[in-house]
């Protein structure tokens, strides 16, 4: 039994928990955002804030990207490759732009004020502005 509990404490303490946070340029027109808001961003429900069309940053096959999609969006893997398909075809949205990891969004809204992505907890710095943590 002993044995037992010391195996699912040892889970507890490894589970890895991903930290994220939403984020923009430093000198993005972007206001911090609500958990709502950011939901309709990434999910093409408002492809327009600040008065500036949005570039929109999603990262390829990441642990934030799982733990994102989960805590923020509520749908998951093919579930939200099904909804992005059927936006795409009815010409309601244009695909979020797939970006490598932290260093590629931070890369991608570095040169564009009006792009936004998550980032892990780990990865924002003064160069990013913060608009809402997860």
């Amino acid at each position: 039994m002993k044995h037992l509990i010391a195996i699912a404490l040892f889970g507890l303490v490894t589970a890895q928990v991903h930290a994220g946070a939403i984020v923009a340029a430093k000198d993005s027109p972007l206001e911090p955002m609500d958990a709502e808001q950011v939901k309709k961003i990434f999910l093409g429900h408002e492809p327009q804030a600040g008065g500036q069309t949005l570039a929109v940053l999603y990262q390829k096959d990441s642990p934030v990207r799982a733990d994102f999609e989960t805590k923020v969006l509520g749908k998951t893997g093919a579930d939200l490759s099904g909804y992005w398909s059927k936006l795409i075809f009815t010409g309601k949205a244009q695909a979020p732009e797939e970006v490598s990891g932290d260093a590629g969004v931070k890369a991608k809204i570095s040169g564009s004020p009006a792009a936004v992505g998550y980032v892990s907890d780990s990865a924002v710095d003064p160069n990013l502005k913060l608009l809402f943590k997860y």
